[in-house]
């Protein structure tokens, strides 16, 4: 548990510019560089272990949320822009992770170095870039699905080393309301190069 909350820390640390929650915190930022550190320090374990099931959730509301910089919105962003290749791109506007190596950093202590990789190089709708040393964003975000309802998730341990995050969707009639149907999804939950990461995810709704 010690490894998520600290992650999640880390988390609510990055509201000395903006906040990715939105809110406000009273607490200063730590350095980028000692947030990594912290953060990677946390994560890295000498061996698997056994995890309660509460903790691979929290791991994987935290998914969510990281997994939502590139699909829902964007990471807070002021009003400076460039223009590279046709494209606008916005200054992200979040301390402690001011460049593409801070946010490849906060990913790797969430996902595996192949999706990090994936999502850093255009793999979903929002694209972030560094420019002279600067992290910028590009691309629109979207609405939750309004045709998806609750979710309910399970962890299930398949291996000393793997377990599988189920997550099963209410699919909702047009009213918003009304239940027609269920959308089951698995995320590989795996112990990789010494943490805890998902080798695979998207949003479910």
């Amino acid at each position: 548990m010690r490894g998520i909350l600290a992650v999640m820390l880390s988390l609510l640390l990055l509201s000395g510019c903006a906040a990715p929650s939105g809110e406000a915190s009273s607490r200063p930022a730590a350095a980028p560089a000692a947030q990594a550190e912290n953060m990677s320090t946390s994560m890295v374990e000498s061996s698997a272990r056994p995890l309660p099931e509460a903790e691979i959730l929290a791991a994987y509301e935290l998914a969510q949320r990281v997994y939502g910089w590139f699909d829902l919105a964007p990471l807070p962003l002021s009003g400076e822009s460039v223009v590279l290749d046709g494209t606008v791109y916005y200054r992200v506007n979040v301390c402690g992770i001011e460049d593409l190596e801070d946010l490849r950093a906060y990913l790797r202590g969430v996902f595996s170095q192949e999706l990090t990789d994936r999502l850093l190089d255009g793999g979903g709708r929002i694209r972030y870039r560094s420019v002279q040393g600067i992290l910028y964003a590009s691309g629109e975000g979207r609405e939750p699905d309004a045709g998806k309802g609750r979710a309910l998730v399970e962890a299930e341990r398949l291996a000393e080393d793997l377990y599988s995050v189920n997550v099963m969707v209410e699919l909702l009639a047009e009213d918003g309301g009304t239940v027609v149907g269920l959308e089951s999804w698995s995320f590989p939950y795996a112990f990789v190069e010494d943490r805890w990461v998902f080798t695979d995810f998207r949003l479910t709704a």
